[in-house]
């Protein structure tokens, strides 16, 4: 018979830890429970896996020692048996009438938090707005309801050595993967041929399914940024843009790269020299102490510089880490111009450049994962030392 907690992603002692800290996190905010509702802060709090989190779950962590307190539909009890450190664990029914937020309100009576002030996790798809609607109508007048302001998120954004092996091995599988996907990639087959070779190179080594639909977008619709549904064959002279992302233990790591085919034209060369310069001159400043907030200026300066400046998103990166569908970006923070948050060692953020033409219809994009370091940053997924060109 399997045991509970036999298959943790981490040893039961990190994740006591991680939740003897966010017991101590509540108490010093003066607040006597949270809701837990992101799946990627269930893993890390307890290391529960699943994909039920798209209906409603939670978790109620109290600020005192009692065990956690899982609410979850049938089909996920024995995955919370196996994968977590959770033993108390309560089952809603499905039924025409079912409304899991009076199941919930139930345990939190019995918790004895009538009354109480109780953090919500607010940024997460495992809570809807639907759901948000059913949980504010069930507790109204019971307790009072406060936003977490990300408290788990921003817990997490420093790994720990072993959350950093996970992504090590993920960027070790991702090298491989865009070396596979660079050596299938020619004409005459399609942009979605080569997101298959992505997927089959990354599970046939070990990795996971990826969260969120990757990019990889040919011809005119390199300029996007974000994935399309239908395939387009590649043609003779033509264009690819790939980024994506892969997981290993849910932890993930992204790169960002251009194919070409054919002759490169002056202006497409142009913009990958700008483009990866600017990357490399982000890299060298991601050092304790920087701000988010520079690292998104010198990414604006070298564009604007390069001639760019219409071209150039918002944003130039986030954090990655453990995350769960529908998105591999580990957010907040982002990294936009004045972020003030500062780069501290065991972050891992993922850095692009990423530009889409218009006008010309030419597209670039380059990027990687790095780790921050006591110094340099050390780069966790590679690129080729020059742009690809298939003739």
């Amino acid at each position: 018979m399997i045991q509970p907690g036999a298959f943790l992603p981490f040893s039961r002692e990190e994740h006591e830890d991680r939740q003897s800290r966010l017991r101590a996190e509540l108490k010093r905010r003066n607040v006597d429970a949270m809701l837990v509702f992101a799946q990627e802060s269930h893993f890390w709090l307890t290391g529960y896996d699943t994909g039920g989190f798209v209906f409603f779950q939670c978790a109620v962590v109290t600020a005192d020692d009692r065990p956690i307190v899982l609410l979850t539909r049938r089909p996920d009890l024995l995955q919370a048996r196996q994968t977590s450190t959770i033993e108390d664990i309560r089952i809603w029914w499905d039924a025409e009438d079912a409304n899991p937020a009076q199941d919930l309100k139930s345990i939190l009576s019995e918790l004895g938090l009538e009354g109480g002030r109780i953090a919500v996790e607010l940024n997460t798809h495992g809570l809807t707005g639907w759901n948000l609607w059913r949980l504010q109508g069930a507790l109204d007048g019971f307790c009072t309801l406060e936003n977490d302001d990300h408290l788990i998120r921003r817990m997490r954004l420093v790994k720990s050595p072993a959350e950093l092996e996970y992504m090590r091995t993920a960027g070790d599988i991702l090298d491989a993967s865009l070396l596979d996907v660079i050596d299938i990639a020619r004409p005459g087959i399609t942009d979605a041929q080569v997101k298959a070779a992505y997927i089959a190179s990354v599970l046939g080594r070990g990795g996971d399914m990826p969260p969120n639909d990757p990019i990889f977008n040919s011809g005119p619709r390199a300029v996007y940024g974000r994935g399309v549904s239908f395939p387009r064959q590649i043609l003779a002279q033509d264009q690819l843009l790939v980024e994506y992302p892969v997981a290993y233990r849910r932890y993930n790591v992204k790169t960002e790269w251009m194919i070409l085919f054919g002759k490169v034209a002056d202006a497409q060369r142009k913009m990958y020299d700008v483009a990866r310069e600017t990357l490399h001159k982000m890299t060298e400043i991601a050092r304790p102490g920087t701000t988010l907030g520079e690292i998104f200026d010198c990414h604006a300066d070298g564009l604007d510089a390069g001639g760019y400046g219409q071209h150039r998103y918002g944003a130039t990166g986030y954090s990655v880490g453990g995350t769960f569908a529908p998105t591999s970006m580990d957010v907040p923070p982002m990294i936009y111009s004045g972020n003030p948050m500062q780069c501290e060692p065991g972050m891992t953020l993922f850095y692009h450049v990423m530009l889409g033409d218009s006008d010309s219809g030419y597209a670039m994009g380059v990027g990687h994962t790095l780790l921050v370091t006591e110094g340099a940053p050390d780069i966790l997924t590679s690129l080729p030392d020059d742009l690809t060109v298939v003739t």
